[in-house]
């Protein structure tokens, strides 16, 4: 099982690798800006229901909130600087890497499944920098 630094490193740098920076905004926002479901929702056109699933996955990770806020304002940083590999062309996603033609239900599946290797490598390298220079 994975620990708590990881689980949520990989959780967010699938979202970048996917293009979903408005997830990993909503996240930083609630956990570290300390903004409400509601504001961000209404800031994004989503749900307040959604954000709180968002958080609730990372808290869950963390098995706290404290901890989850401590690990995503530590590689929060690192996890923004992640280019994107998968390109929006009207309602198809097309990876940058296969050249693979998605539906958005299957664009974190496919970076799950088809590029592993890609998200374990960097997810390694966040983990490793965010241990080397802080207490999490």
């Amino acid at each position: 099982m994975e620990d708590a630094v990881t689980a949520i490193t990989k959780y967010l740098v699938i979202k970048k690798l996917a293009g979903d920076t408005l997830t990993i905004l909503a996240i930083k926002e609630y956990l570290i800006d300390g903004l409400s479901p509601s504001t961000i929702g209404y800031k994004y056109k989503i749900s307040k229901f959604r954000v709180r699933g968002y958080i609730q996955r990372i808290i869950d990770k963390a098995r706290s909130h404290v901890a989850a806020t401590a690990i995503v304002k530590a590689v929060l940083p690192y996890v923004l600087g992640v280019d994107p590999i998968i390109l929006r062309v009207g309602n198809t996603y097309i990876c940058l890497l296969c050249d693979a033609h998605l539906k958005s239900e299957n664009v974190e599946h496919h970076i799950r499944r088809k590029h592993r290797d890609i998200v374990n490598s960097i997810v390694e390298q966040i983990v490793l920098k965010v241990r080397r220079h802080s207490q999490v």
